[in-house]
C-alpha cells in the first residue's frame, strides 16, 4: 500500500503540471505574460528532484519544493530548500546521483516564485518576489537568485510576511542589496573565535551617513572609518627587540576618497605595502584581501581571503571573521610566529569584527580588512580600491567600469516589424545574449535584460547597478525616447 507521504508527494508533483496561471493579455503596452506558476516556476524541476534518489528522501524534497515557490512562502524558503537538497546529495554514495541532485538544487534556486498582482490598483500591478538577503549554506548556491517574471513592474515587490507591496530600494528589492552578496553570520559563524585573554583591544567606528543604495564602489560612499587597536604584549614578548610593550596602530581609511569618476582617483593600483617588524615565524604575509570573483565566484560577489593561500590555506568567505580567525590560528600553530605577532593578530581580529557588518557597503567591508592588515603592519587601501577580480592589486579605473562579462551591453531597440508585428515594439538589440521576445511595454524588455545580467552574464556590480538605474530613468517615457534613455544609462560606465 502506498504511504500517505508518498501519495501526498505524487499529488504535489502532479499539481505543478497543471500550469495554473492568471492570464493577463497585452493591450497597448500592458503585459501579455501570465502569472506563471506552473510552466516557468515548476518547469518539471520538483518532479525531477522527487525522482533523483531512491527512498523517501528525494520524494519528500520534491513534494516540499512546490510549497517553497508559493506566494506566501517566506522570502528565504526557496534558498533554504535548495540547501537541503544539496545536504541530502552529499549523503548519497553514488557520485552521479550526488552531482545530479546538486544540479537540480541549483536549477531549483533559480526558479521563479509565484507572486500575486496588487489588486488595490487598476489595472492590477504585477509584483516581483523579494530577494533573500542571507548567504546560502552551500557554495554551489553562491550568487544565485530566483528569476522574475519580465512582465512585472520593476519597482514593485510582494512581501509574503505583510502581504503588502514593497517599493524598489527597500531591503530585499535588489539582489545582494544592490552590491555584493551579503554574508550571513548565521551561515558562517562558528569559526569566529574570541580574542585571546592576553589581548586587550579597542576598536571604534565613527558614524557617518551610509552610501546611497545604488552605490557599490568606494566612489560616493563618503564615509571615514577610524579603527584604533591597542595591543598589550605578554611579558614573554619583552625579549622581542622589534616590539614595544604596547603597540598602538591607528588607521584612517577614507572609504570615499575616490570620487564618482575613476579619473579622479590618485592611485590606479594599490598593492599592499608592509612596514611590519613582527616575527611571523616561517610565514611572510598574513594579510588579507577583499574583492570580487575570488576562487571562481561571480564577478558581483565580494569576499575575503588570505593574500597568500599557500601558507594560509583558508578559502574565501563572505564573512571575513572566518578568514581572520583562520589566519591567526595558522600564524600561531603552523608558522610558529612570535608572541608579539600572535597578539597583534588577535587584536587585528577584534578590530575587524568591530568594523565588519555582513550588510555593510563594499567600502565599509574593505575598511574592515584594512584594519586587520594595519594591526599586522600591512598598509592596504581596500576601502577605496578593492582587489582585482580573482585577487591581487586592484585598479580603480577598471573597477569603476561596467563589465558585462559573458554578454554584450544590454541595449534595446524600438522599431516596427519586429517578430512580425505591425506596430512598433521593443526588443533586446542582441537577441542571442538576451532572449526576451518583443513587447509593446518596454519595461518588460528592460527588466528581462537586467535579470539576464545577473543570472547568465555574470556581470559586475557596476553593470548590474547601472541596469537597475536605467530602468528607473525611463519612467514616464515611451517609444524611441524610452529606448534612448535606457541605452544611455545602461552604457554610461563602459
Amino acid at each position: 500500500m502506498i504511504s500517505f507521504r508518498a501519495y501526498a508527494t505524487i499529488l504535489a508533483i502532479l499539481a505543478i503540471s497543471t500550469h495554473a496561471r492568471w492570464l493577463i493579455p497585452e493591450r497597448r503596452g500592458h503585459a501579455i505574460i501570465p502569472r506563471r506558476f506552473g510552466q516557468e516556476q515548476g518547469n518539471g524541476i520538483p518532479a525531477q528532484i522527487g525522482a533523483a534518489c531512491a527512498g523517501e528522501i528525494c520524494g519528500v524534497l520534491g513534494g516540499d519544493a512546490i510549497s517553497k515557490l508559493l506566494a506566501g512562502s517566506p522570502v528565504c524558503d526557496q534558498q533554504d530548500h535548495a540547501d537541503k537538497i544539496i545536504d541530502a546529495a552529499r549523503l548519497q554514495t553514488d557520485p552521479a546521483i550526488t552531482a545530479n541532485m546538486i544540479k537540480l538544487a541549483v536549477a531549483f534556486r533559480q526558479l521563479e516564485k509565484n507572486t500575486p498582482p496588487d489588486f488595490t490598483v487598476q489595472p492590477p500591478a504585477l509584483r516581483n518576489s523579494l530577494f533573500c538577503e542571507k548567504a546560502p549554506k552551500n557554495p554551489e548556491l553562491n550568487g544565485l537568485v530566483q528569476a522574475q517574471d519580465p512582465a512585472n513592474d520593476p519597482k514593485l515587490f510582494f512581501d509574503p510576511a505583510t502581504k503588502a507591496t514593497v517599493l524598489l530600494g527597500q531591503p530585499g528589492t535588489s539582489p545582494f542589496n544592490g552590491a555584493s552578496t551579503s554574508g550571513s553570520t548565521k551561515i558562517e559563524t562558528s569559526a569566529a573565535a574570541e580574542a585571546s585573554a592576553s589581548t586587550t583591544a579597542a576598536a571604534t567606528v565613527t558614524s557617518a551617513p551610509a552610501a546611497a543604495a545604488t552605490t557599490t564602489t568606494a566612489a560616493g560612499a563618503k564615509k571615514t572609518v577610524t579603527v584604533t587597536v591597542t595591543v598589550t604584549v605578554p611579558a614573554a614578548a619583552a625579549t622581542d627587540a622589534a616590539t614595544a610593550t604596547e603597540v598602538a596602530a591607528s588607521t584612517t581609511s577614507a572609504a570615499a576618497a575616490a570620487e564618482t569618476s575613476a579619473a579622479d582617483n590618485v592611485e590606479a593600483e594599490v598593492p599592499a605595502t608592509s612596514s611590519s617588524n613582527l616575527d611571523f615565524g616561517s610565514c611572510t604575509n598574513p594579510s588579507i584581501e577583499f574583492g570580487p570573483a575570488f576562487n571562481g565566484r561571480a564577478l558581483r560577489e565580494f569576499t575575503f581571503k588570505p593574500v597568500d593561500q599557500t601558507q594560509f590555506a583558508q578559502g574565501e568567505a563572505l564573512n571575513g571573521n572566518i578568514v581572520t580567525n583562520a589566519v591567526c590560528n595558522i600564524l600561531k600553530n603552523n608558522c610558529k610566529a612570535s608572541d608579539a605577532a600572535n597578539t597583534a593578530c588577535e587584536a587585528g581580529k577584534t578590530a575587524f569584527a568591530a568594523a565588519f557588518s555582513a550588510t555593510g557597503s563594499i567600502a565599509e567591508k574593505g575598511a574592515a580588512a584594512d584594519a586587520f592588515n594595519k594591526a599586522l603592519g600591512f598598509d592596504t587601501n581596500l576601502a577605496v580600491v578593492q582587489s582585482a577580480p580573482g585577487g591581487g592589486p586592484g585598479n580603480a579605473a577598471e573597477q569603476a567600469k561596467a563589465n558585462f562579462n559573458k554578454c554584450s551591453p544590454p541595449t534595446i531597440v524600438f522599431a516596427t516589424g519586429i517578430d512580425g508585428r505591425t506596430e512598433a515594439s521593443f526588443v533586446p538589440e542582441n537577441r542571442t545574449d538576451y532572449t526576451q521576445g518583443s513587447a509593446l511595454n518596454g519595461n518588460i524588455v528592460t527588466r528581462a535584460v537586467c535579470d539576464t545580467l545577473v543570472n547568465k552574464c555574470d556581470a559586475n556590480v557596476v553593470a548590474i547597478n547601472d541596469c537597475a538605474a536605467a530602468q528607473l530613468v525611463t519612467a514616464g517615457l515611451s517609444g524611441q525616447a524610452f529606448a534612448d534613455a535606457f541605452n544611455a544609462a545602461v552604457t554610461k560606465d563602459l
